[in-house]
């Protein structure tokens, strides 16, 4: 009888050591299920809004453009740095007490004077978009990491051409969106469909407010912060009604004097209230005007500036083609 109660007992202990073995084994899985589910469900970084909630200072955003070609029209020796194009702007948020030294930096220029124009652009988009030529490598990563260290702000602009536009606009953005310089997207309209026969030759054509609504929200759904530009100097071809956070960029040009300049760009604010708007400015053909202040890259866009009402954002964005020039005096 003795043997029969150990032998029992014996059973059992195996059966209970059997059952803590399988339980710990699940509880494990679990475990790693749980941690598996924590990293797929890690919540979207917040790098805060791209438009401040209030306007704090006359000029919101100073700095300068950057394209492909505008650096060789300015006379530089050579493409400038990283580095230098980061001190531009900081010596244009110099100018402007309280503003944040800002880029329009052109991601994708347009290729092909005959049939079809493409956007080409400078990084792997990852994906088939028709009329858009990309490249192996990122050309901007180390320009931006160091606006991400800086608290720069950065608007990545397209010449689109004849390209489909929405997907480039949130291809962009998704290959961006970790970048919290990074601020949204934007689109010159000049060059948009340049060859349509319904519009005046170098216009492009209009940015109608179906389009805009596209737009608007395909870079709104890889992060809400994100914000588009439209770029024109002719208020024809920005959408009629839709706004969102719109910021409306002008970069006319060839004007007279001083006064007439002014009057134009505040008349394009007053437009577009109380929506942002930008003023890119600096153009050689505009050099008889602000050639004659003292130190144009700080005097130009406070006056310009000046009338835009007070709660209202406003942009100061030095063209790249002088930029050369505009860096010898002042800050």
């Amino acid at each position: 009888m003795k043997k029969k109660f150990l032998s029992l007992a014996f059973y059992v202990a195996i059966v209970t050591m059997l059952f803590v073995l399988v339980l710990a084994v699940s509880c494990k899985k679990q475990e790693k299920t749980e941690t598996a589910k924590t990293v797929v469900e890690e919540p979207k970084i917040d790098y805060g809004p791209s438009i401040p909630p209030t306007k704090t200072a006359k000029v919101t955003w100073a700095g300068c453009r950057r394209s492909d070609y505008g650096w060789k029209e300015a006379m530089f020796k050579r493409e400038p740095s990283a580095e230098e194009w980061i001190n531009y702007a900081g010596r244009m948020g110099a100018e402007y007490e309280g503003s944040i030294p800002s880029f329009i930096w052109i991601v994708g220029s347009i290729t092909g004077n005959e049939g079809a124009q493409r956007c080409s652009v400078n990084f792997p988009v990852g994906q088939k978009i028709d009329g858009v030529e990309d490249f192996p490598a990122d050309m901007n990563k180390a320009f931006l990491d160091m606006c991400d260290e800086k608290g720069y702000s950065v608007w990545l602009q397209v010449e689109p051409g004849d390209c489909d536009l929405v997907p480039l606009a949130k291809a962009t953005m998704e290959f961006y969106k970790d970048h919290k310089c990074v601020k949204g997207f934007g689109v010159d309209v000049e060059w948009y469909k340049t060859k349509n026969p319904d519009m005046p030759a170098g216009y492009g054509t209009k940015i109608d407010d179906d389009l805009a609504k596209a737009l608007d929200e395909a870079i709104k759904s890889v992060d809400p912060r994100f914000t588009l530009f439209l770029k024109h100097w002719d208020g024809g071809w920005m959408p009629p009604t839709y706004r969102s956070d719109i910021i409306f960029v002008n970069d006319s040009q060839y004007f007279d004097n001083l006064e007439k300049m002014k009057s134009f760009f505040t008349a394009w604010a007053e437009r577009y209230y109380p929506n942002p708007v930008m003023f890119q400015i600096g153009y050689p053909a505009d050099y008889d005007v602000w050639g004659k202040l003292e130190n144009p890259k700080g005097e130009l866009g406070a006056i310009l500036a000046e009338d835009v009402k007070d709660d209202q954002h406003v942009g100061i964005i030095w063209v790249d083609f002088s930029l050369r020039k505009a860096m010898q005096s002042g800050k």
